[in-house]
């Protein structure tokens, strides 16, 4: 009995291990605390840092940073982590603890500080500057296939922007499919290229329709503009196929069973339905018969009734 006593206790001390571990303190050391973030706050360095952010840690975080994600996590934007140094979360992020993974080996002390700025930034999206318009300008080459977004302000400078984050896509008919990284920055000639694939196909004639956007930018005003092209490969259809009766056929292609079936069963109902009807007429009919020659018979014998009646009044003897 004394043994199972030490197991219980045992396991009941490791349980609450756990739940302090998950709950309480997190300790991090003056050292690690003092770090500074190395990593300036700009358009690249927060796109940087956005994007790392939506594919490791939004999962847990939520999308807004909030903690409402699959798994409880700890709230980013509050003020319990937003009051933190920079070095005290570069070092959480960099160990993890229980179920939160150790980032380090997976993402490079730049890309952790860079989601640290774009945590910053979400926070407190006013302490940057107000966002301005840009223009964009796509050129196609046609011998290359590449798609060019000449990326610029929108004032009477029209002067190129670097460090522009632009988001190539194609359109489809249920939505959008990338095209080029995940990330494409403009160079200092406010340029970015990409290369269209040779695989995508498009509509009869082989035209796509290519989007080139700025969006979610903090320092920019959301932005689009899209070109036509003819560089995607023809829909083609087999007239042989789809000219025969199939049940994922057209109606006048459906299969000669099939119709059979359903019109014989329309049928069918409707030889029910009219024989019902033509036997309610019937028994109609015959009540109606036998109600007149009911009345006729009691008329009769009202009529005899009254003679017999008559003729004994008259004739008390017979």
């Amino acid at each position: 009995m004394h043994t199972y006593r030490i197991i219980i206790s045992a396991l009941m001390l490791a349980v609450s291990l756990e739940s302090y571990s998950q709950t309480g303190d997190w300790l991090v050391s003056a050292e690690e605390a003092g770090r500074k973030n190395p990593v300036e706050i700009n358009p690249r360095n927060i796109s940087v840092g956005k994007s790392i952010y939506i594919n490791s840690c939004a999962a847990c975080h939520g999308a807004k940073a909030d903690g409402k994600g699959l798994l409880a996590s700890a709230d980013l934007i509050s003020d319990t982590v937003q009051n933190q140094t920079d070095g005290t979360i570069f070092y959480k992020i960099r160990s993890g603890r229980n179920k939160m993974p150790p980032f380090k080996g997976i993402l490079s002390d730049n890309e952790l500080w860079s989601v640290i700025n774009y945590l910053r930034i979400l926070m407190n999206p006013s302490s940057l500057p107000p966002a301005k318009d840009l223009k964009i300008e796509l050129i196609a080459n046609e011998t290359q296939k590449t798609v060019t977004a000449f990326i610029r302000s929108a004032d009477s400078l029209k002067q190129p922007l670097t460090e522009i984050d632009v988001h190539f896509y194609i359109e489809r008919d249920f939505g959008l499919l990338q095209l080029g990284q995940e990330t494409n920055f403009s160079g200092n000639d406010g340029k970015v290229t990409v290369l269209f694939p040779d695989n995508i196909i498009g509509d009869f004639q082989g035209n796509v329709t290519i989007l080139s956007k700025v969006e979610n930018s903090f320092l920019y005003n959301d932005a689009t503009v899209t070109i036509d092209q003819k560089w995607g490969i023809p829909i083609k259809t087999e007239d042989e196929i789809f000219s025969r009766r199939s049940l994922w056929g057209s109606r006048d292609k459906s299969p000669v069973w099939l119709l059979l079936l359903a019109n014989g069963i329309l049928a069918a109902v409707w030889g029910v339905i009219i024989y019902i009807i033509i036997n309610l007429l019937k028994i109609k009919r015959q009540v109606k018969y036998f109600s007149n020659r009911t009345l006729l018979i009691l008329v009769w014998l009202k009529l005899n009734l009254k003679r017999t009646i008559t003729t004994l009044l008259l004739n008390p003897d017979s």
